[in-house]
């Protein structure tokens, strides 16, 4: 009888191992076709800004690039930095604390929300633009653009964010094929109506902004009106957080994008613009690291809300080293064929980039996607103020770096002085892990 029993209690082990495998199986596949997905969607919209951003680098003057350089990263600044860290960031960890049969409400929520928010602010700038026009400065169309763009792409990315929350990939691929076709043709009559200028250029972005983010339209059988209690919880919530990655965000931008206008106003608008061919060409990059992040950080959320607390240091790990890897031989191509690309793509304009440009940016791409696969599950369990403490670091680096370096080295400088901040960064976020950990 105890035989019998034996053999039985091993054959269930076996099922249960069986089992286990097949369902690790499973979820290998389904995450695998997800950052398969991720991977084009991104991959469409980075592909989309390289193209228009080398025309804009070949139609221009280097001057009028500048200009667009800095409105783009201004734009930036309110897009990636202050409306996605309000809605979208927090977005895994607010959704997965109430019941799903909710969530139709949560939709349509975040639509009008950020649409108020967005809309407000791109009508300040509207009106900020038509009074710089009135009064005769270049500037005033480009900033019109920029106003009309912020509350499009805006209503797109939310689009794209709740997709990747409820797993519909595919959706967020056809609205950045949208996105991807509109821009190119709208790219394609603005030079062949010898529209080439900074405010036209931005007003490709804005029209296909507007016609990606229509696609929500097709699905508004998901959206039901939200009951007030619920509206105003979910966004308590997420603003609550939210302040928290909207600071963690703005010391990343101060650290990269922002130092577009930082460089033209040390170095100059060639300056700005060479900045930005160089943040272009690790686009693809960061792109990658952006799709992990959002692919995995529903996932992770999920896991963690289920009690499996103790994977946070392991998922943390796990995601440093993969995104550092990857970065590492990502910079590595880049430097021994970077210069060859460009000589390649743009013509008639020189821009101060050379391989030691190159190998230093690489080297801040590489540390800044370690710091990312440290940060994403806390940032899955809604707490990132647990890592201002590393880009306070960063920025304190940077800010005694740059000015010195800048004037000494011009644009070489800056991209160490970026280098140094985020070296800074993963220092103080390993060390403050370390001793968390032990404690």
């Amino acid at each position: 009888m105890s035989a019998l029993t034996d053999r039985l209690d091993r054959a269930a082990g076996q099922s249960r191992v069986a089992a286990a495998v097949s369902g690790s199986v499973r979820r290998l596949r389904r995450a695998g076709g997800n950052v398969a997905l991720g991977l084009v969607d991104q991959g469409l919209l980075s592909g989309s800004a390289f193209v228009l951003t080398i025309v804009l680098a070949n139609v221009l003057d280097i001057n009028s690039f500048g200009r667009f350089s800095v409105a783009w990263s201004f734009s930036i600044l309110i897009e990636a930095v202050f409306l996605r860290g309000l809605f979208d960031d927090g977005l895994p960890a607010t959704a997965h604390r109430i019941p799903r049969t909710r969530w139709p409400q949560l939709r349509l929520g975040l639509y009008l929300s950020s649409l108020l928010v967005s809309g407000s602010l791109g009508l300040l700038l509207v009106i900020a633009g038509l009074v710089i026009a009135a009064v005769g400065g270049e500037a005033g169309g480009l900033v019109i653009a920029t106003g009309l763009a912020i509350p499009a792409v805006r209503l797109q990315s939310m689009f794209r964010r709740i997709c990747y929350l409820d797993g519909r990939l595919p959706r967020a691929v056809a609205s950045s094929l949208t996105y991807c076709v509109v821009l190119v043709a709208s790219a394609g009559l603005m030079i062949a109506l010898k529209l080439t200028g900074a405010a036209a250029a931005m007003a490709c972005i804005a029209i296909s902004g507007a016609v990606a983010a229509s696609l929500l339209l097709i699905h508004t059988g998901e959206l039901a009106w939200p009951e007030v209690r619920i509206f105003r919880g979910s966004l308590r919530r997420l603003f609550r957080n939210g302040r928290w990655f909207v600071a963690t965000s703005l010391t990343y931008w101060i650290g990269s994008i922002g130092l577009i206008p930082v460089c033209g106003v040390l170095i100059g608008l060639d300056a700005s613009a060479s900045l930005r061919i160089l943040l272009l060409v690790f686009a693809p990059l960061s792109q990658f690291c952006a799709t992990m992040f959002s692919v995995r950080l529903p996932e992770i959320a999920s896991e963690l809300r289920a009690g499996r607390r103790s994977a946070v240091a392991a998922a943390a790990r796990e995601n440093a080293l993969l995104l550092g890897s990857i970065a590492v031989a990502y910079g590595a191509i880049v430097v021994l064929l970077g210069q060859r690309i460009l000589a390649l793509v743009i013509h008639g304009q020189t821009y101060q980039i050379g391989t030691g440009s190159l190998a230093l940016m690489g080297a801040a791409m590489a540390l800044d996607a370690v710091w990312l696969g440290l940060a994403l599950p806390l940032f899955a369990t809604g707490r990132p103020q647990r890592f201002m403490l590393s880009r306070i670091t960063g920025l304190v680096a940077l800010c005694c770096v740059l000015p010195l370096a800048a004037e000494a080295w011009g644009i070489m400088g800056a991209v160490a002085a970026m280098v140094a901040s985020s070296a800074a960064s993963v220092i103080t976020v390993v060390l403050t892990n370390s001793a968390r950990e032990q404690a």
